[in-house]
């Protein structure tokens, strides 16, 4: 088995003998393959890859419903309320730390943990407030 050699020279010194085991490895491995690979449903090529997107919208648009709408759900939006002061509230400091920490662009980075307890990393929000999966 492929996976038995890999574990007998994992310690292998010599780098050329190593590289030339890892080519190998990848030949056999690429050339044993089955000529029509099962594709689960949900991965790249599958038959339901990304079919719940269109019902993934922007968090904002919560903000558009009816208050009637909203008082089907007062828990959410009650906590939803609690996190929109969170954010006004911690915005500067996130910024801030975003300025001083990430040099570059911050889209192309990985950005910045929360520097102490109880304080919350920077953009935040984009997590706590992103859309699930798939709808329920």
């Amino acid at each position: 088995m492929l996976r038995a050699r890999f574990d007998e020279h994992q310690d292998e010194p010599d780098m050329v003998k190593a590289t030339k085991l890892l080519k190998a490895g990848e030949e056999e491995f690429w050339s044993k393959q089955h000529p029509q690979p099962y594709i689960f449903p949900d991965s790249p090529g599958g038959t339901s890859y990304e079919r719940y997107e269109c019902y993934k919208v922007p968090e904002f648009y919560l903000d558009y419903w009816h208050p009637s709408e909203k008082a089907m759900y007062p828990d959410y939006f009650a906590k939803r309320e609690q996190w929109k002061q969170l954010r006004l509230l911690s915005w500067d400091k996130e910024i801030k730390q975003l300025q001083e920490e990430v040099t570059e662009n911050p889209k192309s980075e990985a950005l910045p943990p929360a520097r102490k307890e109880g304080e919350f990393p920077p953009l935040w929000w984009n997590i706590v407030t992103r859309p699930r999966e798939r709808p329920t």
